[in-house]
């Protein structure tokens, strides 16, 4: 249906796709290399600061740091790439700034510094990896554009694979390594970026991007479900590798574990698109809220490390219908004036409900443990699910009614 009410958009389109065709090598290497360096980072990030003898407490700080980093390059990044027309040469400064920025963790540091590194570095990966989809978005056309988009994504799920069940054996002692590891994929996916993509000539667009973006109600309550929906991410990577790492499974178990989110999205994404294809955005979306819902809560009883081998499946609510039906639901609801600025909206809430999740769910864990977290964690999802839901019905009976 949103294809329909936006078909002057369909018109513009329509004629991109055999860019996005001559270009689908380069992007899907970018994406490859961007993913596996933002996986190095966020997987192991837990593992190395559990290595320093932090708290659970501080890890929640350093990573809130992260979260809020994300939210307001996703801000920044987003209103400038609609503001100026461009995302490639947007991909281009901020891939150059993370790989230094990245190699700054190697000196030893305090939590303090550790906040301030992480503020930083997640600040600048939104202006490659965020962008990359937005620029890949604007290129594909509207027919079968989930499941194309879905297809296209695969390569960010291989580069999460890579990163998870190779890496983690190469870190042995030397946790410190993770730090190399990313900034050199970052360094090798500006070539392809450099020498490889060209995009469309978009205009110079003077409007107030996001006040148009969440003047849209069913945007609106999409990206306050998505901001319950965040705390997902620190559920699943920062604090599972933390306890995993409390209960002594080295780097290159805790790799396969979060790695599997990688195996699970490469079946996942392209499904997620064709069913959402088939059956449309909103019942997908319902169910990515009640599957992390349940993932939550499943993670709460388990207690030991290979325990959470087969939940890992549930990634396939959690990140897949995410990534392959979230992002096509917003880009088909906005203005293509502002589509950046809208899934920039996208990223910024989930990055708000990460922060959220990382502060409460340090104090949480350090005050009660980790099941009772993940068991909070999961009743919020139920409630961004309901809130969804009831808002799809009422716009279903409004058009029954008109």
């Amino acid at each position: 249906m949103p294809q329909t009410e936006r078909s002057p958009e369909n018109a513009r389109t329509t004629d991109k796709s055999p860019l996005f065709d001559q270009q689908y090598l380069a992007l899907s290497l970018i994406l490859y290399l961007t993913t596996f360096s933002a996986a190095c980072f966020a997987i192991f990030l837990g593992s190395f600061l559990s290595s320093q003898a932090l708290g659970a407490r501080f890890v929640g700080l350093i990573g809130s740091a992260g979260s809020a980093g994300a939210m307001i390059g996703n801000f920044f990044w987003g209103f400038l790439s609609d503001r100026l027309g461009h995302r490639r040469r947007l991909i281009l400064v901020g891939g150059f700034l993370t790989a230094p920025c990245m190699l700054m963790w190697l000196a030893q540091g305090s939590w303090q510094r550790y906040v301030v590194l992480n503020f930083a570095c997640s600040f600048l990966l939104v202006a490659t990896v965020s962008l990359l989809s937005v620029l890949a978005l604007d290129l594909i056309s509207p027919a079968g554009r989930a499941q194309r988009y879905g297809t296209f994504r695969l390569w960010g799920s291989a580069g999460l694979l890579s990163a998870s069940w190779g890496i983690g054996w190469l870190l042995k002692a030397n946790p410190h390594r993770i730090f190399m590891f990313s900034a050199g994929a970052m360094f090798l996916a500006m070539l392809p970026t450099l020498f490889g993509t060209r995009e469309s000539v978009r205009s110079r667009s003077p409007r107030f991007h996001f006040g148009h973006v969440l003047r849209n109600s069913r945007l609106l309550v999409f990206f306050l479900c998505t901001l319950l929906h965040g705390i997902w991410e620190p559920a699943c990577f920062l604090f599972l590798a933390y306890s995993l790492r409390q209960q002594q499974a080295g780097e290159g178990i805790i790799g396969i574990i979060l790695g599997l989110n990688g195996l699970v999205a490469l079946v996942s994404l392209p499904l997620a698109g064709r069913l959402a294809d088939k059956w449309g955005r909103p019942p997908m979306l319902v169910a990515m809220y009640l599957i992390s819902s349940l993932r939550m809560l499943l993670y709460s009883v388990t207690s030991t490390p290979l325990a959470y081998v087969p939940l890992q499946i549930l990634h396939f609510g959690t990140f897949g219908i995410a990534e392959a039906v979230g992002s096509v639901y917003i880009s088909e609801l906005a203005d293509d004036r502002d589509r950046a600025t809208a899934l920039s909206c996208f990223d910024i809430f989930h990055a708000l409900g990460a922060l959220i999740g990382n502060v409460v769910g340090g104090i949480i864990s350090s005050a009660y443990g980790f099941p009772i977290m993940y068991q909070a964690f999961g009743g919020l999802m139920v409630v961004s699910a309901s809130i969804f839901a009831a808002t799809q019905l009422k716009k279903t009976q409004a058009v029954n009614k008109s």
